[in-house]
């Protein structure tokens, strides 16, 4: 039986094209405002104690979630570690103070190390956004060797940048209440933040293209017969598919 001819796919605007090209963070990660949302629902109810018992609490939780839902990541687990230790630490040390501003002081402490730790992965060659970002966007790891020189570039960025950060919030807690840190804390990461994961993407993007056009000049091309016409050469034929496909980082 003859089947009868495909119906043509329209062709996607190019706004929507673009958002495609743009990698699409894994949701487990939203977890992670869980702490802050605690902190904020139970110091309105029973006061500071509460909210930081809960914010502990929904930290540990958020953490064995993420572990189970992706047992197959590694270094951003350990990134997780950290967060968890401090949450830990700052969270008996302010129970005891009775102090919301000792708990949240963590937040400096943890950028300080992580910002000395992302800066010390280029020291020893092994920069560390490279395992970042190839473990939460997985079609970047088939696109994007762990060795590309990309890699140490973002990492010194990210790391100054965790690192300044990390005085920021400490002098913007000593300006504020304990409650008002909470609700700010949020949007104070993610304003540059989102500014440099938007370079970072197309930082990446760009890279993934000079790797297509790498790859595609290394494939051996047709060999030269009586069948080979004008078109028949390295650069020709599948390169142009696998630079098109690069441009796409699929989740």
């Amino acid at each position: 039986m003859q089947r009868g001819p495909e119906t043509p796919q329209p062709e996607l605007p190019e706004w929507a094209r673009k958002m495609e090209q743009i990698p699409q963070v894994d949701p487990v990660a939203v977890l992670g405002i869980g702490p802050t949302a605690a902190y904020l629902l139970f110091d309105a109810v029973v006061g500071v104690r509460g909210a930081i018992a809960a914010a502990v609490i929904v930290g540990l939780v958020v953490y064995v979630v993420q572990r189970r839902l992706r047992p197959q990541i590694t270094v951003v687990r350990w990134l997780m570690v950290f967060s968890v230790c401090f949450n830990v630490g700052f969270g008996v040390w302010g129970l005891i103070e009775a102090d919301g501003k000792v708990y949240w002081a963590r937040d400096f402490v943890d950028n300080y190390v992580l910002g000395g730790v992302f800066l010390l992965s280029v020291l020893v060659g092994r920069p560390i956004v490279s395992a970042v970002v190839r473990e939460t966007f997985p079609a970047i790891r088939d696109q994007m060797p762990a060795d590309h020189r990309v890699w140490i570039r973002l990492t010194i960025v990210w790391g100054l940048y965790i690192a300044l950060s990390g005085v920021l919030r400490w002098w913007v807690l000593d300006q504020v209440s304990a409650s008002t840190y909470a609700i700010i804390r949020l949007p104070l990461g993610w304003g540059l933040g989102a500014v440099l994961m938007l370079w970072t993407f197309s930082t990446v993007s760009r890279a993934m293209r000079e790797v297509a056009l790498e790859r595609g000049r290394s494939e051996p091309g047709p060999t030269s017969g009586p069948d080979s016409g004008p078109d028949s050469g390295p650069e020709s034929g599948d390169a142009g598919e696998v630079v098109a496909d690069a441009e796409i980082a699929e989740r």
